[in-house]
């Protein structure tokens, strides 16, 4: 047997389904062996980040990784940005990187480097395998590790002698099913108690929840914490949709990127409860929101993320989902009585963003020009089970304003910010949940980033509606060059994207007045199609009033 056919029995016997990527000499035996079965997807990319995003997203949704083949020193470096992105967003993700042959790589020769190098400090585990009896081990050893505890990033790097060579047995172990997480940290006993402790002597705690408990699967146990406390909760990016948000105890995103009254929530809190969160510079605005002296409780899987950005009063060191079980079943043997003022506190909470809110579109300018206000109230009338994946740069936040109420429904690159993820992240919800509504929400700057991979998005038939927000500028990035003088680099030109995307075999739109995006959204999802809605936006809107300490960025 030749290893390449025991690897790619490995991944795909362990669960692996999606595989993406860009095809060269050295992953050239992988990708014949591939186009043999039919128990994979394999979606092929004009961009390696792309493949890296549609990955982040399939990985995301299903709780196991996908496996990303690059080619070289180059395609590893190509698709760079998106392992970064997946891997700070705690993906599960295997990177099969195939190297030129071991002589090559020893003595420097062309498209050699050291690939383990240049993701080292973001990667979970990595391995090269010098032998043909290395191999399979290796790749056992990555997706166990993808999986276990904090999901994360494996690579495993195989130079094409390695991948080629017999591996002189035919005695291969049996695959190791995966879901995540595989292994899951449970608290102790003293610890869920001093916990139910401070909440029982609280009268306005606050639930903050992060990205571990989308991983963990918590979101049930939270709803009830949360609803037999009637305690607010606040979301941070990658856990918006860990308790919908169309739930009146469910405020949205707080901090760097969330909004003003979001954030009245943890600044007026008596006790904070972190759960399966960094407490991170995003969701607490760099620690301004944190109310000074009141008690914090932070559960995350991680035990180096417990006190690393702020003194916590307990710290546990647990999944997510254990700990709001262990502490639920604390509950259910005390007599709990909710205090009025908490539900007059949560209610106050609610009405300030309603209100806020309100005012926002109340405010929406008469100028002749397409405003957001448009675009977010149209996107507020979609289905609850629409999925949303967004860009780096001010149209975020138009988008964060969109409740999300579905396991799954919001897709961003959180922790790396990084631009040209959007549209991969897209590409990857409509593989795996084909059935649901998937909408791409991305700037014009953001997107030309990734303009090849419409092909991509026709060629594979992925029905997504891309909704470019289209302002001619790195909106975000020009405000701050304006504030030390002239402004310069970020101001460009643009092709007509609605004609671009007809062009590659997508579906185009063009917005360019107020009132028709509704009727261009509408005809884009009834067309069943992969669609671009080029929105020609007002260049001087601004995104609604945030944490104020965002600005001090």
């Amino acid at each position: 047997m030749k290893v390449y056919h025991a690897v790619l029995d490995q991944l795909i016997g362990s669960g692996v389904e999606y595989f993406s990527g860009m095809i060269g000499s050295t992953s050239a035996p992988y990708a014949a062996t591939l186009a043999d079965r039919n128990d994979m997807r394999y979606v092929g990319v004009r961009h390696e980040q792309t493949a890296a995003a549609i990955l982040d997203a399939t990985g995301r949704l299903t709780g196991k990784p996908g496996c990303l083949m690059v080619h070289g020193a180059s395609g590893l470096l190509a698709a760079s940005a998106g392992i970064a992105s997946a891997a700070l967003d705690s993906t599960p993700m295997f990177v099969l990187s195939a190297t030129q042959e071991r002589r090559a790589m020893e003595n420097g020769w062309w498209q050699t480097m050291n690939v383990q190098t240049p993701l080292r400090d973001v990667l979970k585990w990595q391995r090269r395998a010098e032998r043909p009896d290395q191999a399979v081990e290796a790749v056992r050893r990555a997706l166990r590790e993808t999986v276990s505890g904090k999901p994360g990033i494996a690579q495993v790097d195989l130079p094409i002698d390695v991948s080629a060579d017999d591996l002189g047995t035919d005695d291969v172990p049996e695959p190791v099913l995966l879901a995540a997480p595989l292994h899951r940290t449970y608290p102790g006993p003293a610890e869920v108690s001093a916990a139910a402790d401070l909440l029982s002597g609280a009268e306005r705690p606050v639930l903050l929840v992060g990205g571990g408990a989308v991983y963990s699967g918590a979101e049930r146990e939270l709803v009830k914490l949360a609803e037999r406390l009637h305690m607010p909760v606040v979301n941070s990016p990658t856990s918006r949709h860990a308790m919908p948000e169309t739930h009146p105890l469910v405020l949205g995103p707080s901090g760097i990127v969330g909004y003003e009254p979001v954030g009245d929530a943890i600044r007026e809190a008596d006790l904070v409860l972190a759960i399966g969160s960094r407490l991170s510079d995003l969701q607490t605005a760099r620690g301004a929101l944190l109310p000074d002296g009141a008690p914090i409780v932070q559960v995350d899987i991680d035990s180096a993320a417990i006190g690393e950005n702020h003194n916590v009063t307990v710290g546990i060191a647990a999944d997510a989902r254990s700990f709001a079980e262990a502490l639920n079943a604390v509950l259910d043997g005390r007599t709990i009585d909710v205090p009025a003022a908490r539900c007059d506190w949560a209610d106050s909470l609610a009405t300030r963003i309603a209100d806020w809110q309100q005012a926002w579109f109340d405010a929406t300018p008469q100028n002749g020009k397409v405003q957001p206000q448009e675009v977010v109230q149209a996107l507020m009338t979609l289905p609850a089970e629409t999925i949303f994946t967004h860009g780096a740069g001010d149209h975020g936040f138009y988008g964060y304003m969109v409740p999300v109420a579905a396991p799954g429904a919001h897709l961003v690159s959180t922790r790396l910010g990084a631009m040209g993820c959007a549209l991969g992240l897209a590409l990857g919800a409509k593989l795996a949940r084909p059935d649901q509504t998937v909408i791409g929400c991305i700037g014009d700057g953001d997107f030309m980033l990734q303009i090849g991979d419409l092909e991509t998005m026709a060629r594979e038939n992925l029905s997504a509606v891309i909704v470019v927000f289209n302002n001619f500028r790195l909106g975000s990035q020009r405000k701050r060059v304006e504030a030390y003088g002239t402004v310069m680099g970020v101001d460009h030109g643009n092709p007509d994207f609605a004609k671009l995307a007809d062009l590659f075999g997508c579906r185009g739109f063009r917005v360019d007045t107020p009132g028709q995006f509704d009727g261009a959204l509408r005809e884009a999802l009834a067309s069943g199609a992969p669609c671009v809605i080029d929105v020609i936006m007002d260049p001087d809107a601004r995104p609604p009033r945030i944490a104020a300490s965002r600005e001090a960025r």
